[in-house]
């Protein structure tokens, strides 16, 4: 009976031949030891999760082919992520119970074959009675107990679906709970030119993380009263923010909330309120961040909602361009050290013409990324401009 590789199980059963001994990087003096190839394999599997634990065999057929038979157990997987772990050996789920597999491992009763010794056999007594048949909705709270996403959840099967609302609801309570009060906020301020690779920004996170994890802002027609671009944040509370088209068309205070660390802060919703569960915030936008706060605040009160605090809560402020060989190219500089557009371009024309040396500057954006294992690159391409800044700058 053949197997599907995404086949999600606990319990497993598996045969080790020589070439996956050979793949595990294992000499053949290493591997013709029963006791030193049983105690590694157990180990292998048992440190590649928690909670897990093996017994194994070691055998050789009537015709001089030697092999293992291996039970494995613990949290659930797939068929194929088990054989990966176990480089690339045969792996089936288990069917029988406690007492027909170790018969079978150790080729004893109704399973002996003429010929057939059993070198060693080690942790037999870890074995366990297969498991039985579980509802939907006990393997649906196991899958998201794991950290599987609504929509990963979906993949596994079709008729998950009916169970929609659940899933959702269940996966907004435990990212509450996860976070903290506080949290370890990174926020990085995009611009540049028309067309230099604003929607190419977009893929590029997507790909580095994964959709799920991506949370693409661009409608703030109605962002301070009946709802808008966070409407549907709650069926999907990524861990990114990604402001496309910023012009800021939202409150000076929504932003500033959207950017601090309180995780318990809230964004007005259609339907609901959703809580500020993510962890980074990319803003892009055709203005330079000064621009974006001048349409936002008022002169009258520029002296209490100052640009001090928005440059606060950002980390990295980064400027698109295409140099003359028309590549898309990029400088970034901390924001901290940010005073104006202006300067900022004149010092990515140095950088261009090699005079500056960019490591210098990327020094505090790298090891922030370090720190709350961001993989935000420092070169996507994701800004967009009009020709009034164009000539402008």
């Amino acid at each position: 009976m053949g197997f599907s590789p995404k086949t999600r199980g606990r319990c497993w059963v598996g045969t080790i031949h020589v070439t996956n001994m050979e793949k595990a990087g294992l000499e053949k003096k290493q591997y013709e030891c029963p006791e030193y190839l049983a105690e590694y394999f157990i180990r292998l599997w048992e440190e590649s999760g928690a909670k897990r634990e093996a017994a194994i065999a070691v055998c050789v057929s009537s015709t001089g082919c030697y092999h293992c038979h291996i039970a494995c157990y613990g949290n659930t997987t797939t068929l194929k992520k088990v054989s990966e772990i176990l480089f690339d050996s045969h792996i089936e789920p288990q069917l029988g119970g406690k007492q027909a597999l170790t018969a079978y491992i150790c080729k004893e009763g109704d399973y002996a074959e003429k010929g057939e010794q059993v070198l060693y056999t080690k942790g037999l007594e870890v074995i366990q009675d297969r498991q039985g048949l579980r509802s939907d909705l006990e393997v649906i709270e196991e899958l998201l107990e794991e950290g599987l996403t609504p929509e990963q959840i979906y993949a596994e099967s079709f008729r998950y679906r009916r169970y929609e609302k659940m899933i959702k609801s269940h996966y907004l309570a435990k990212r509450i709970a996860e976070i903290p009060l506080i949290k370890t906020m990174w926020n990085e301020y995009h611009f540049g030119r028309s067309g230099s690779g604003k929607t190419y920004s977009y893929f590029k996170l997507c790909e580095i993380f994964s959709p799920e994890e991506v949370y693409l802002c661009n409608d703030y027609a109605n962002s301070g009263s009946s709802g808008g671009g966070f409407d549907f944040y709650a069926n999907n509370p990524a861990k990114i923010v990604l402001l496309d088209e910023f012009r800021g068309n939202i409150p000076y205070a929504q932003l500033l909330s959207m950017l601090d660390v309180y995780s318990r802060n809230q964004q007005h919703c259609r339907f609901q309120n959703t809580y500020n569960l993510w962890e980074n915030v990319i803003i892009c936008s055709i203005y330079p961040p000064e621009e974006v706060y001048r349409f936002m605040v008022d002169d009258t009160k520029k002296n209490i909602d100052s640009i001090r605090q928005f440059f606060r809560r950002l980390n990295v402020i980064v400027y698109h361009y295409k140099n003359k060989e028309g590549e898309y190219k990029s400088f970034e500089m901390p924001a901290c050290e940010y005073s104006c557009a202006e300067e900022m371009i004149k010092k990515a024309e140095l950088y261009e013409a090699g005079f500056i040396c960019s490591e210098k500057l990327s020094i505090v954006h790298q090891k922030k990324v370090d720190e709350v294992v961001s993989h935000v690159q420092k070169q996507i391409d994701t800004s967009d401009s009009t020709d009034s800044i164009q000539k402008k700058f």
